[in-house]
């Protein structure tokens, strides 16, 4: 895949590949060694559907160590999450002295992309991201990310194939059907830990079994009251092999079902 030359888009390109929420610049689990009982489809599809009806909102505050061929130069960037269900989601990424780098909305199946140096917004629908160019697939993947934080996950139990136990996760394989235009199908494994049910990592496949995308999820902690306390990841990494890149995003905040304006969703 192709990304901006220049510094400053190389920038942008990478504070939104930082922002797949979801993700994992180490390694996923070490492969499984033998079989054995395991929770079912429904019990996995359960547990991530109940952390998203629990999430009605959420805002959080994040540091992001972003370096890679899709920039000149490794950095830190400071960030801010929006969230809303249905799917509302705002994403912004500022210089260490307050500067705005980009600022990214997704209000249904619209979406716009703001940057410093463009007087309008890159505006299109889902899930056509074309018109962001070489910022496409880093958009994408930051989506997918916030999805997996989510529980988000569009899976159904008829596209688990197989499951295989480690010492403390299972692994599924998840068979994708093609999407976005492509003909060619994929895989996902889906590492779940056997004790929580949290998904560990997902690994993204080509049918070959080639890795595209490792997507790892840790430091889980409970957000919310007692009552209603929901259990997210505060650290989050992404590595995508085309280009060697990797993002490792740090929350140090994370605030759930708190009221949210929707002037939120707006762009100035």
């Amino acid at each position: 895949m192709s990304y901006f030359r220049s510094s400053f888009f190389s920038w942008v390109a990478g504070g939104v590949l930082f922002l797949s929420l979801g993700a994992c610049a180490g390694r996923a689990p070490s492969p499984p060694v033998a079989p054995g009982p395991a929770l079912t489809p429904q019990e996995v599809l359960a547990a991530l559907h109940a952390r998203e009806a629990n999430v009605t909102s959420l805002k959080g505050l994040f540091q992001a160590d972003v370096q890679g061929s899709f920039s000149p130069f490794s950095y830190r960037i400071q960030g801010t999450l929006l969230y809303q269900r249905p799917r509302s989601i705002r994403l912004k990424g500022f210089t260490q002295f307050g500067g705005t780098v980009f600022d990214f909305l997704l209000h249904g199946q619209s979406y716009a992309l703001r940057t410093p140096d463009r007087p309008n917004p890159v505006v299109g629908h889902v899930p056509d991201f074309r018109r962001l160019g070489a910022l496409s697939v880093p958009v994408q993947l930051s989506l997918r990310a916030i999805d997996l934080l989510l529980g988000k996950m569009r899976w159904t139990a008829e596209q688990f194939r197989e499951v295989q136990v480690a010492k403390t996760a299972y692994r599924y394989t998840v068979s994708m059907s093609p999407e976005n235009g492509r003909n060619k199908s994929f895989l996902q494994h889906v590492w779940v830990d056997r004790h929580s049910a949290l998904i560990q990592a997902i690994e993204y496949l080509t049918s070959e079994g080639k890795l595209l995308v490792t997507l790892t999820a840790s430091d889980f902690r409970n957000v919310g009251s007692h009552e209603q306390a929901v259990v997210l990841p505060f650290l989050v990494q992404v590595k995508e092999y085309v280009t060697s890149g990797s993002i490792t995003l740090e929350f140090s905040e994370l605030v759930a079902n708190v009221p949210v304006s929707g002037n939120e969703f707006a762009l100035p």
